[in-house]
């Protein structure tokens, strides 16, 4: 068996802040990262400046302070004096997080299905996320009962109108999740305009979690009209 592979300075030092920003997106989007930056390395030596590392970060949909550029194109510094930033390092460093790099040379090395820190384990739960208390959640059901039956009255689906906004360039894109404030909009042009504001709120605290987001899936689940099974015999039985 071929001994493990000993880690490199890059892999050994903990990630800067920005840098688990950029992971968190280039996962949950699939992005090419490294494509954003052969344009300003037309030598193809791995190396371009700072100025040229944020525009090929905004180019990639990355928005940033001035600091948090400076701290990004800091962790990975290149050898070339007129180039300081190696991108080739930062692209491997986010690239990481869809697999394992080398491993040709450690076949049984083992990869973890998916980077569990950067994914809702609830993500895909069609029930509520949180307990308000008893008579908190029983006033919540009611309301969801009343948003189902508006919603299959005038025939619409309500997750579409949440899909609109989660993939939005200007919002986190977080997986099945928006923020309260999109949750808000949503509802309130889309879905339930007669929600008051502690209605609203509440609803939002039922599906919510600690990072101020929303599970809009599970929501959905709830109000959205259930598809009825078809019966290739009813209408004869009947």
């Amino acid at each position: 068996m071929a001994p493990p592979i000993p880690p490199t300075s890059l892999t050994a030092r903990p990630p800067p802040f920005p840098c688990s920003q950029v992971k968190d997106r280039v996962y949950k989007q699939r992005i090419r990262i490294q494509d954003f930056f052969g344009d300003f390395d037309r030598l193809r030596c791995g190396s371009i400046t700072p100025t040229q590392f944020a525009r090929a970060l905004g180019l990639a949909g990355f928005t940033m302070t001035e600091a948090q550029y400076s701290e990004l194109s800091d962790a990975y510094p290149s050898a070339v004096a007129d180039r300081p930033v190696c991108y080739k390092d930062f692209c491997a460093d986010v690239n990481g997080v869809f697999t394992k790099y080398h491993l040709e040379k450690a076949p049984l090395e083992h990869v973890e299905p998916k980077p569990a820190s950067l994914l809702d384990t609830e993500r895909f739960s069609a029930k509520p996320t949180r307990s308000l208390g008893t008579e908190d959640d029983e006033r919540v059901d009611q309301i969801l009962d009343a948003i189902a039956e508006g919603v299959r009255k005038r025939r619409v689906e309500v997750k579409p109108f949440f899909n609109d906004a989660c993939s939005n360039q200007n919002s986190p894109m977080r997986v099945n999740h928006v923020t309260k404030q999109q949750f808000k909009q949503v509802v309130r042009a889309h879905v339930a305009r007669e929600l008051d504001d502690e209605e609203m709120s509440a609803v939002a605290d039922r599906f919510g979690d600690d990072d101020g987001f929303v599970n809009f899936v599970s929501f959905s689940a709830c109000v959205d009209p259930k598809e009825e099974l078809y019966h290739p015999y009813r209408r004869s039985l009947q």
